[in-house]
């Protein structure tokens, strides 16, 4: 009777002993299942924080190239005007890129590092000290903080080393234009044609009026942004939709659209140059780029701009909607900015690229088709011994691609 009494209570025991292991070991899984919700939770938070972050800062990058000081680099002026640009724009944007269902904050301003010419940095750090956790405050850990670093570049490789990644913007228009800074006649050049570094001073919202040379020569000219037409190949892909003109020669149509079916990579070597198209003469050459350039610029509701803050640098350029949503608002972008291609020699014969020349087209004149108005936005020296491809590819809008570097 008494061995009886003894066992049973040694099962009770033993019965308790496993009400309570299994009492721990579902304490246990439930802290790892919280641990695990939240770890994830946390691991998604700062994979969105980083995607902000990156996109801050090239927001942050492209604030360079509007304000001009990739091109004006010592400029003190321009500096300003692009860090007040950028951090705007940072600020701007942050609404756009939640963290968690909240946006996040800028943990302190920007930083921005000018001593690289031509290829401004800038450090842009985001974070959110309150994103809330699940089943840590179980362990007194109510909110955590999340944050991320991202930095950018403008890449203009006008003063790079030798061997630098060479830039091949993506929309070029098949004007190459003759390496000669119209502001007088017998000026210097836009760029150094052997160091690809920039030469010509005081570029940004200058007035020109894009003019083919004269036959036989390219001297310069008060005021002409001369160029002679690229050979262009017939493809496809230079056309865009709902062009506003009736089928065009592959040259018109490149100019109204882009040049897709030609490489124009900074420093193209003599093995693979461009070629002038002999062919197109006046007046049919005028005719076409004329017609071009109109389509391009949607004239006669273009868009329009006002460098006067651009020209001072205290602000960007000012550019007017002419037709869209935003008729008669101010705007960030246009169908009217255009890239051409610096080339030199001018030619006769086969020519390289030297840089690129970013340009604002004012609204086309039809009754003067041997001219058209236009301003420039930025030029980009290829610097000195551009490396083999792969190319860095800018934008459509600008042959200064912004890139984030960390």
């Amino acid at each position: 009777m008494s061995n009886t009494k003894i066992t049973i209570r040694r099962r009770k025991e033993e019965r308790g002993q496993t009400i309570v292991l299994v009492a721990v070991a579902l304490v246990s899984l439930l802290g790892m299942a919280a641990l695990a919700i939240d770890v994830t939770t946390l691991y998604v938070a700062r994979g969105e924080m980083q995607r902000a972050a990156d996109a801050a800062a090239l927001a942050g990058a492209k604030a360079f190239v509007d304000s001009g000081i990739t091109t004006d680099t010592g400029n003190a002026t321009r500096q300003a005007l692009a860090q007040t640009m950028a951090t705007s724009v940072i600020n701007s944007i942050l609404a756009q890129n939640n963290v968690s269902g909240a946006p996040p904050v800028l943990a302190a301003a920007p930083t921005f590092d000018f001593t690289r010419p031509g290829n401004p940095q800038i450090s842009v750090t985001l974070q959110r000290t309150n994103l809330p956790t699940f089943f840590a405050r179980i362990w007194g850990t109510k909110l955590v903080t999340v944050a991320a670093t991202a930095i950018a570049e403008a890449y203009n490789p006008s003063n790079a080393p030798a061997n630098y990644p060479p830039i091949a913007p993506k929309c070029i228009k098949p004007l190459l234009v003759a390496n000669q800074d119209p502001k007088a006649a017998g000026a210097s050049p836009f760029v150094n044609p052997t160091t690809g570094a920039p030469v010509a001073a005081g570029l940004i919202g200058e007035a020109v009026t894009i003019k083919p040379c004269p036959p036989g020569a390219c001297p310069p000219i008060v005021g002409d942004l001369q160029f002679r037409p690229a050979a262009v190949t017939a493809s496809a892909t230079n056309l865009c939709p709902g062009t506003c003109s009736p089928p065009a020669a592959a040259y018109e149509s490149s100019v109204e659209c882009c040049d897709s079916a030609t490489t124009y990579a900074c420093g193209n070597p003599v093995p693979n140059p461009l070629l002038i198209d002999p062919a197109l003469v006046e007046p049919q050459l005028s005719t076409e780029t004329n017609n071009g350039l109109q389509c391009l610029s949607n004239n006669p509701a273009a868009d329009t701009l006002d460098p006067t803050d651009l020209t001072a640098g205290t602000g960007p350029a000012k550019i007017t909607a002419g037709s869209g949503p935003q008729l008669g608002n101010l705007v960030t972008t246009s169908r009217s900015i255009a890239t051409f291609p610096i080339i030199d020699p001018v030619g006769p014969g086969p020519t390289r690229v030297v840089g690129f020349l970013q340009v604002f087209v004012d609204p086309v004149t039809p009754a003067a088709p041997t001219s058209t108005p236009a301003h420039i936005l930025n030029v980009v020296g290829c610097g000195n011994s551009p490396g083999p491809p792969p190319a860095v590819l800018g934008g459509g809008f600008s042959p200064i691609p912004v890139r984030l570097i960390h």
